[in-house]
């Protein structure tokens, strides 16, 4: 009697299991399907547009792809990049330039230390520096300083992602003038409107709507500082920024949000989610 009601458990649960895998698997399907139709529309079939080459490595979406193709566009000067805000490391935009052979430097606050440590102790305190911090607009540049004869002057990549402050942050960084930027914007405000979170040192982002700003405000304060916006990600979350004296013909001239812009596609991260768990 108890075997056959184990037996009957068991059946009831490896159904139930092969049944989400099988929802799994369509949805995934499904999303590839609209993913290949999106990227192959006539709005993205100028081979100028970046958004052509994006593929996941370890970004969170398709960023790897674009950062890589601006690069082969304007080439690589000496393989240093900083990335402020990572996490844990294994989905950021410059975990895959580490193992191309790129050298740099992390700062987060969340990040826990010791795991940091021991996923990437292959590069930890050689090729990869760290400093557990808070970034804020008063104290990024400083934080930096440290690290000037590690990075030298030329910067290839700088990519930020601070939640609520991202624009406040990048607005006040100086310390040096990376020939890439890569930032996330808010696409809520779509492609014309100038709005900017307001600056708050110790808020964390609640999960609303409420962080960054808008590309607008990105494209007008970037050009400031003498970049051309030259991208958006496929899921209208990172905007790709080239300093103005390495754009070139391979790149279209038109540097506007309204060109652009990509709106808020959540549903499609899904599509470059990890099938296994990534290890370094």
């Amino acid at each position: 009697m108890l075997i056959r009601y184990l037996k009957k458990i068991a059946t009831k649960f490896l159904w139930f299991f092969s049944k989400t895998i099988r929802l799994h698997a369509i949805n995934k399907s499904l999303l590839e399907i609209n993913y290949f139709n999106l990227v192959n529309s006539e709005k993205y079939k100028n081979s100028k547009n970046l958004i052509r080459y994006g593929f996941k490595v370890y970004s969170q979406s398709d960023e790897d792809g674009i950062i890589k193709e601006i690069f082969n566009r304007i080439g690589i000067k000496n393989k240093k990049f900083i990335e402020l805000g990572i996490q844990d490391g294994l989905e950021c935009n410059t975990t895959f330039l580490l193992f191309a052979g790129w050298q740099g430097v992390w700062i987060d606050m969340s990040t826990n230390l010791n795991k940091l440590k021991d996923d990437f102790r292959d590069y930890f305190g050689t090729k990869l520096l760290f400093k557990k911090n808070i970034i804020t607009k008063n104290n990024v540049n400083k934080l930096l300083d440290e690290y000037k004869n590690f990075l030298t002057n030329e910067v290839d990549l700088l990519s930020i992602d601070l939640s609520k402050n991202t624009f406040h942050i990048l607005s006040e960084f100086n310390l040096f003038n990376p020939r890439v930027v890569v930032t996330e914007y808010n696409a809520k405000h779509r492609d014309d409107i100038e709005w900017v979170c307001k600056y708050d040192e110790n808020g964390n982002w609640d999960g609303s709507d409420n962080f960054g700003a808008s590309l607008k405000s990105f494209e007008i304060m970037m050009k400031k500082k003498n970049y051309s916006l030259v991208a958006c990600n496929i899921t209208g979350v990172n905007a790709f920024f080239v300093r103005k004296d390495l754009i070139n013909e391979k790149f279209f001239d038109n540097y506007d949000s309204e060109f652009h812009y990509e709106p808020l596609r959540s549903w499609l991260v899904k599509k470059f989610e990890n099938e296994i768990e990534p290890k370094i």
